[in-house]
C-alpha cells in the first residue's frame, strides 16, 4: 500500500486552523432613545410658544415621529437575540425599549452610568489626556424611581440604586472626568461579565452617551470623528482576540472590515 508523505508544516498549520473554531467574542448593541420633545425645540424656535405642540421641549413626552420610531424599533429588536439588556434610568430610554420588553417578556437592568450627560461631550472626547481624577462618589444622586407599571420590566442593579452624579456644569473638566469614568465603568463591567463568550448585550441610552461610549470602545476609528447616533438607530461592536472591539454596525448599517 502506497504511503502518503507527511503533511508539510504549512499545510499542517492550515489544517489545524481550519479545524479550530473561530473566536466568538461578545457583541454589544446600543440603541439611542426615540425622538422626544426636547429633540425638536430647534424646529419650533420661530413658532410662538402658544402655537407649539404640547410635547415641544418636554423630554418626557414622545413626539408623533418618536412613537413611530418606537414601533419600528420594537420590530427591529425582535429580530435579534439578547442575552442581557441594560438601560439608562431616564424615562425616554426606558420607554423606547419598554414595548419590546413587554412583547418578549424580557427585563432590563438599570445602569445609572448610561444616563445622558450633555454638554461635557466635546471636552471628554478632545481632552481625554488632560482630565483631572474623577470624583469618588459618583452615585450619590437621587434614588432611581421605577413606576409600579414598569417594575416587571426594569430592575435596579444591586448597589446602583441612585442616579449618576457628575460635578457641577460650570466645572466642565471635572464633569468630563466623572462621565468618562462612568463610561469606562460600563466597559469594565461588560468585560467582566462577558469577555471571551458568545453572548449578545443590548444597551439602551442616549445620543451623547452613546457617541462617547463608542469612541472609548473603538478609539481612532475614522468613521466616528463626526458621528452622533440617530434616534432608535443601532450601533454594534464585537470583541476581538486580545480584548479590543471591532465596529460592526453603525446606524443600522454594516461596517465593512478595514
Amino acid at each position: 500500500m502506497k504511503k502518503h508523505p507527511p503533511l508539510r508544516p504549512v499545510l499542517w498549520l492550515l489544517a489545524l486552523l481550519a479545524a479550530t473554531p473561530a473566536f466568538g467574542g461578545f457583541k454589544v448593541y446600543y440603541i439611542r432613545h426615540a425622538e422626544f420633545g426636547h429633540n425638536v425645540v430647534k424646529q419650533y424656535e420661530n413658532v410662538p410658544k402658544d402655537r407649539r405642540p404640547a410635547y415641544v421641549g418636554d423630554s418626557d413626552a414622545v413626539t408623533p415621529k418618536g412613537a413611530e420610531q418606537i414601533v419600528a424599533a420594537t420590530a427591529k429588536l425582535k429580530k435579534l437575540r439578547f442575552d442581557f439588556i441594560a438601560c439608562s434610568p431616564i424615562l425616554r430610554s426606558r420607554h423606547t425599549i419598554l414595548p419590546y420588553l413587554r412583547d418578549t417578556g424580557r427585563a432590563a437592568e438599570i445602569w445609572p452610568e448610561l444616563a445622558e450627560f450633555g454638554e461635557t461631550t466635546t471636552v471628554l472626547l478632545n481632552n481625554g489626556g488632560a482630565l483631572p481624577k474623577p470624583g469618588t462618589d459618583l452615585f450619590a444622586g437621587t434614588p432611581i424611581q421605577i413606576p409600579d407599571a414598569e417594575a416587571p420590566f426594569f430592575t435596579l442593579r444591586p448597589g446602583a440604586g441612585n442616579h449618576f452624579k457628575a460635578a457641577p456644569r460650570d466645572n466642565r473638566l471635572q464633569r468630563a472626568a466623572d462621565t468618562k469614568a462612568a463610561l469606562e465603568a460600563v466597559i469594565a463591567r461588560l468585560r467582566a461579565a462577558f469577555a471571551g463568550t458568545d453572548k449578545t448585550v443590548l444597551l439602551s441610552g442616549h445620543g451623547n452617551n452613546g457617541k462617547c461610549l463608542l469612541r472609548l470602545m473603538v478609539p481612532n476609528h475614522p468613521r466616528l470623528a463626526r458621528y452622533h447616533p440617530k434616534n432608535t438607530a443601532l450601533w454594534m461592536v464585537e470583541e476581538q482576540p486580545g480584548g479590543a472591539f471591532a465596529l460592526r454596525l453603525l446606524d443600522d448599517k454594516a461596517v465593512p472590515e478595514p
